[in-house]
Parts: structure tokens; sequence; C-alpha cells
């Protein structure tokens, strides 16, 4: 009942809120769109019932699962909650022996909670099961509707900044997608990140105004990913860096890019220097090694072969044109052994088939892309690109690789549709 009345609240929401308004897109389009990202999470909780039938391994539960230890807390003992919540759980021994003893994924093999975005994740669900009565519907809806507004934030702010003479095709291909939708939509950590993405979009290229409030809404996005997922803030962070260098003080990205990426490497150098709990080659080897151990355990039907890397700069260096290969191409014809993997495969066919149909008629027609639009449409290749090799690198699997490329995929639906918007103002003029 608590989540019938949740929906309803949120439908007159969407209906009566003037923030929802976007150009060119009614408030229809808008609810529909709520409900194709309500059918993609009920999608997903039939996949993960119906084919992982390992609850502690589903990763659409394990959070939820979790949490409900922090739960009880708030009834046995509120101020041990109120200390787990706000990070004061400094007696570790206490709280390990009386807690996180009974969670699967409240530590990880990194043991450094910097890199650990899980225990963020599980605090979030033990407050919402307080609100939602330890409804996992509750919490599922809320997930959904997180993500839905993090799309909306980029949508709005997308479609503001370029005036795209196409703003329909643009919300739908976000919303239809179905990576993006299936992998949005369950309480997962993807939620987070969109929303993030969507709150540093809708700061830094929405309406220009600075204040504290923008200025709070972008170190919240900013923290967020850092939190949930520290390896795609360490892969946004020098496209966002360039992206400001260039915005700021008009230069051409092409220009600011390999300076960025000099400095990146040189910064990763030092750190290999430092404690291997914070050393970042040490990490992504660590998290390669646990990923090749975890599939060859349960039998992974979607694993494929990897070279494990050392944690120096050279083993990266090394690994890179293997991690794009990874990243970009798969997964393979020979990769598929599930239904699921074929939409995946389907996906990067279409994609980069009209990505190089785009690029060439632009081409022909010698279009030169103004400065604003060559700033976000390289730095967004920049990213994606840069987390691409690493989610190449660093996993196996096909099933976990589609899903980690999400952030990188909403990027290239962006880039895709300022192509497409440039060609088409171009080729009507």
């Amino acid at each position: 009942m608590i989540s019938i009345l949740y929906i309803v609240l949120i439908l007159i929401l969407l209906n009566k809120n003037s923030f929802f308004n976007i150009k060119g897109i009614n408030k229809f389009e808008i609810i529909t769109a709520l409900f194709i990202h309500l059918i993609a999470g009920a999608a997903l909780y039939f996949i993960y019932t119906k084919y992982y039938s390992e609850r502690y391994t589903a990763d659409i539960f394990k959070y939820y699962d979790d949490s409900l230890v922090l739960y009880d807390s708030f009834f046995s003992n509120p101020l041990d909650f109120f200390r787990i919540i706000l990070g004061l759980d400094f007696d570790k021994q206490y709280f390990l022996n009386n807690y996180f003893i009974e969670m699967n994924h409240w530590d990880t093999s990194y043991k450094n909670s910097l890199m650990n975005g899980s225990r963020m994740v599980i605090k979030i669900n033990a407050i919402l099961n307080i609100i939602g009565l330890k409804s996992y519907i509750f919490n599922m809806l809320t997930f959904i509707f997180i993500s839905f507004l993090g799309k909306f934030l980029i949508i709005k702010s997308i479609i503001q900044k370029f005036n795209l003479k196409y703003p329909k095709l643009f919300f739908w291909s976000i919303t239809l997608i179905p990576t993006i939708a299936l992998w949005s939509s369950g309480i997962l950590k993807e939620p987070l990140i969109i929303l993030s993405f969507g709150l540093i979009l809708h700061t830094m290229i929405g309406k220009r105004i600075v204040n504290w409030l923008n200025l709070s809404l972008l170190i919240i996005g900013l923290g967020i990913i850092f939190k949930v997922k520290f390896y795609v803030f360490i892969c946004f962070f020098p496209a966002l860096i360039s992206f400001v260098i260039s915005n700021n003080f008009k230069f051409k990205p092409i220009k600011v890019i390999p300076l960025v990426c000099l400095i990146l490497f040189i910064s990763i150098g030092l750190l290999t220097n430092i404690e291997d709990s914070y050393n970042p080659l040490y990490i992504l080897a660590n998290k390669q090694n646990d990923f090749i151990r975890l599939a060859e355990i349960f039998d992974a039907g979607s694993s494929f072969k990897m070279i494990p890397i050392q944690p120096n700069l050279i083993s990266l260096i090394k690994s890179i044109p293997n991690g794009l290969i990874n990243g970009f191409l798969r997964p393979f014809p020979t990769d598929i052994h599930k239904l699921i993997h074929l939409f995946p495969l389907i996906e990067n066919l279409v994609i980069y088939g009209i990505i190089a149909i785009l690029i060439y008629k632009l081409n022909i027609l010698k279009v030169k892309l103004e400065i604003e639009m060559q700033n976000i449409i390289f730095n967004s290749i920049f990213f994606v690109t840069i987390l691409f090799v690493i989610t190449g690198i660093s996993t196996p699997v096909i099933g976990a690789l589609v899903r980690y490329k999400v952030p990188g995929l909403i990027f290239i639906i962006i880039t895709i549709n300022l192509l497409y918007d440039v060609l088409k103002k171009n080729s009507t003029q």
C-alpha cells in the first residue's frame, strides 16, 4: 500500500511541478518515461529471481539485505544506528562483532573505506527501510526515481544549453536504451551515479548562475561519485578538469586533453610509491584479481580470458590496447551465452554504426563544431575512453562489464545527439 501511495505522490509531483518542464517534451511523455523505468525495474527483479537464485550474490538484493542489519539496530540500539550512518563507528571491533559481521558486503578486499562504495548504498537503504517500513519495493521505487531524476537533469541541461532541434529524440534515446534502462532501475550504485551526473551537468552547463545552491549541488554530485564508485570519479575528474579549463579559457579541448593525460600518467606514477591500499594500480590489479577469482569460483558462463596486470605503470600501459578492445567492443558474438547479453551486442553495432554515419556526413558537409560543442563532445569521449579502458582491463565477466559501462554509455548517447543536431542544423541551412 505504501508503495502505491508513493507512486501516486511522484505522479502528482511530475504533473504539478514546473521544474519538470522541458522544451519540446510534454508531461504525458515524462510520465510515460517513468512507467518505462518501473517496467525495467520489474524486468530486472524478474531476471535476478528467475536466473540468479543465490540471493546473497545477487546485486539488486545485496545492499538491501545488508541494510536490514542496520534497520534492526535502529530499534535495538538507536545510538549505534546513528553512529554507523554518520561514520562515527570508531570502535571498529565493537561494531564488527555486533553488526558488520552479519553483513556480506560491508567490507571489500581493498580494506579501505575510501574505495568502498557499498557502505553508502547500504546506509541509504537502512534509512529508506525506516521510512518505507522495510519494504523492498519502496526502496526499489526510490532508486528508480533517483535514476529518473538524474536522467531528467541531464536531458534538461543539454536541451537548454544547445537548443536541440530534436529534443524528443534525445529524451527517448536516453530513456529507451535497454542497457541504461535496465541497470538504472534497481537498488544498485548506477542510479546514484546517474543522479550525480545530472547534478553536475545541471550546474556546469545549465543556467550559468553561480550561487551557493549550484556550488552545493556540484559538490554533492562529485561527492556521491567519489563515495559510491571511486574508479568512476577517477575517470570522470580528468575530463571535468579539461572541460573547465577549455570552457573558462576558451582553449580547444583537443589541445587540453593531451596535457591532462600527461599529468594523469605522471600522477599515477607518483601514486605507485604510496601505501598499497591507496595505490590506484594496486587497487586496479586487486579488483581484476577479485573478478577473475570470483568468475572461477562461481563458474560464470559469461567470463572471458584476461591477462593479469601487475601494480606498475608499465603493466598498465601494456594492458591498455586489450582494455580498449574489451571496453568498446565486447560482447563479441562468441561471448553470447544468454539472451540478456544479446542486447548490448546489438546496441554496440547500432551505436557505432550511427557514429560512423554521423562523422562521415559531417565530414562531407565540412561542418566545424563550435568551441562549446567541441568541449562537451571531446571531453565526453575522453571520459568514456578512460572508463572503458579501466573496465575493460579489470572486468572479465560480460554481465558486469556491460553494467559498469553504463555511465559512459550515457555520454555516448549525449555525443550522438549533439552530432546529429549539428548535422541537421547544417543540412537545412
